[in-house]
């Protein structure tokens, strides 16, 4: 009995130290995160009208959940609302975060957004509109995802969280500021130890 109770204390104390269990301050914990490097700015251009106008950006549109459900099977049917997903059941293991030239499956896109990443995804831009996502991406990179994904409604850049979502029809410096500063790190499953293996280099 002995072994098996120091057991479970291990296996609880290698989950705390993970992150699991905790929450971003909008769910009742905290944004704290171990990346160095966490805070660095994009742009200190406000995200206002005049803003939303340049860039061809829709104001943010918050969300009803869809649950947070984990699901052990990486190709079991999920159907999502919201195109791109906002939320909703999900496979039990997240992506990498970084910089990604081929689509990422939604089924795992969704836990990052319940870790409280910031999922980039972008389809039909012109070379130079691509590039200049992907630079600003790279200011600060830290629990972002930024991939192409023909799915999406309409040719842009949508900038998800959980629950929230921003559509412009340009990359937008200063609405990808305001979702690292207002919702990065803000998710309902906070996970801020990790390292990314994306490829930063797209």
């Amino acid at each position: 009995m002995r072994r098996i109770a120091l057991f479970l204390i291990i296996i609880l104390a290698s989950f705390t130290a993970a992150g699991c269990g905790q929450f971003g301050k909008r769910y009742g914990g905290d944004k704290n995160t171990s990346n160095a490097g966490a805070e660095k700015k994009i742009t200190d251009t406000k995200w206002n009208a005049a803003t939303r106008t340049k860039d061809g950006c829709l104001d943010k549109k918050e969300h009803e959940n869809e649950g947070r459900q984990h699901t052990t099977d990486i190709g079991e049917k999920v159907t999502y609302k919201i195109n791109p997903p906002v939320s909703g059941n999900h496979y039990e293991i997240a992506v990498e975060w970084g910089l990604y030239d081929k689509t990422q499956p939604d089924v795992q896109t969704v836990h990052n957004l319940e870790h409280g990443h910031i999922v980039v995804t972008h389809k039909g831009l012109t070379p130079k509109d691509q590039t200049q996502l992907l630079d600003q991406a790279r200011i600060n990179p830290f629990h972002l995802l930024v991939q192409p994904r023909a799915k999406n409604p309409k040719n842009g850049v949508y900038y998800t969280a959980w629950d929230v979502q921003i559509y412009c029809k340009h990359p937008s410096a200063a609405a990808l500021q305001y979702m690292i500063t207002e919702y990065r790190d803000q998710g309902p499953e906070l996970y801020t130890d990790d390292a990314s293996t994306g490829d930063m280099g797209v």
